[in-house]
């Protein structure tokens, strides 16, 4: 991107290097400074992102990220915005989650007015390329709650005909849903709000229990829980639920488990940070070509985006110094007419027309290098000669 310009920076911290805990601590540290630089935050069940827009002179400090974090800047930043957009720097490559959780992101930078143009257009171009990823897929979109499956059934083997305990009645929970069924499991589902179990399990044809489900746990092959919040138990469901045998996967972030079930559960328990790291997201399967068609998408968009960006600086400059020499221009006129107030109209216009005619002949050449500046030196040279 043209140096000297402003800069795109991502500030990131995934599941693969940072835990849970420290990215939740890191959301809350770097809202402000997200806000106060026209970006904005991302979270989802695997990662928090911060993006934002730097003055020329201004550097990120790498005590800002917990430790396996990662700074990125300018060309990297833009091309891991449409890695992201496009589901390939995913948990599970191709999902459909991440460009709503986007929208989302950008929303109230966006009605605020508070989103810097650069960012702005950054991800109109990671959207498109988001949007044309997904036009190639034929059939169900993978998604986490594949995973959550595949890790129960490694644990336990087919689930076909046994009961699956679906908690959370979101978004999640019913793609958690879908994906038992397909798996062939008696699915059940709980939820805070007992009538969005209801509707959700009269929608897809499942069972519904409470939200502590007491004995109803016992006999559950897995458990997979996707809450914005705790899940509350009683002693009873506790202890029903230790004494089957049930693989809970936790979805939830930050956990939805109490710290001492968790300590009970042991190996039976599973966390979204450990399903980004187990067998079933290196395995799950991809059809032939998808990452390398994703990787050229990238490659092309970032490609794209980076021209844009470099015209954007150059019309910028262009404008401002077409300005500046108009208001120099205007300024000597302005003296001119005072000192021959008793000028004739038609005398004042041909000089307006000389000087207009002569400035646009000395800014021909640097207009027109500005134009063919693919490294940014002729931006830089005019920004300092003009003080721009």
């Amino acid at each position: 991107m043209p140096a000297g310009s402003k800069r795109l920076v991502a500030l990131v911290t995934h599941a693969r290097q940072v835990p849970s805990a420290e990215r939740q601590q890191f959301a809350l540290a770097i809202r402000e400074w997200s806000a106060g630089h026209g970006g904005f935050v991302l979270e989802t069940c695997h990662r928090v992102e911060a993006y934002g827009v730097l003055e020329p002179d201004q550097t990120i400090e790498s005590g800002q990220l917990p430790a396996g974090g990662v700074i990125s800047a300018d060309e990297t930043a833009v091309r891991h915005a449409v890695s992201v957009a496009v589901g390939r720097d995913s948990v599970v490559v191709g999902e459909d989650q991440i460009l709503h959780q986007l929208r989302e992101a950008l929303t109230e930078p966006r009605d605020n007015g508070t989103l810097d143009p650069s960012l702005d257009r950054l991800f109109a171009f990671a959207f498109r390329a988001g949007r044309r990823a997904r036009s190639w897929r034929q059939g169900r979109a993978p998604s986490l709650a594949d995973i959550a499956i595949a890790a129960i059934e490694r644990r336990t083997g087919s689930i076909r005909g046994r009961p699956l305990l679906v908690v959370g009645a979101g978004k999640m929970g019913a793609l958690v849903v879908q994906a038992g069924l397909s798996a062939g499991a008696a699915v059940s589902i709980a939820s805070r709000t007992a009538t969005h179990a209801d509707e959700l399990a009269a929608r897809l044809g499942v069972g519904s229990v409470p939200f502590d489900p007491g004995e109803a746990v016992r006999d559950a092959v897995g458990l997979v829980v996707a809450l914005n919040g705790r899940w509350t138990l009683s002693q009873a469901t506790n202890e029903a639920l230790l004494a089957g045998g049930a693989v809970v996967i936790d979805l939830s972030v930050p956990s939805a488990m109490a710290s001492e079930l968790e300590g009970s559960l042991g190996q039976r328990l599973v966390s979204a940070d450990a399903l980004a790291l187990g067998e079933e997201a290196r395995q799950l399967p991809l059809r032939n070509g998808e990452v390398s068609r994703l990787d050229a998408l990238i490659d092309s968009t970032t490609a794209e985006f980076v021209a844009w960006s470099a015209a954007h600086v150059h019309r910028a400059t262009a404008e401002a110094l077409a300005e500046r020499a108009d208001a120099e221009r205007q300024a000597e006129l302005a003296e001119l007419w005072r000192r021959l107030p008793a000028l004739d109209p038609e005398s004042r216009e041909l000089i307006e027309g000389m000087s207009r005619h002569l400035a646009t002949r000395l800014l021909r050449e640097p207009l027109e290098r500005l134009g063919h500046d693919p490294d940014g030196r002729t931006d830089r040279q005019v920004r300092e000669l003009f003080g721009l």
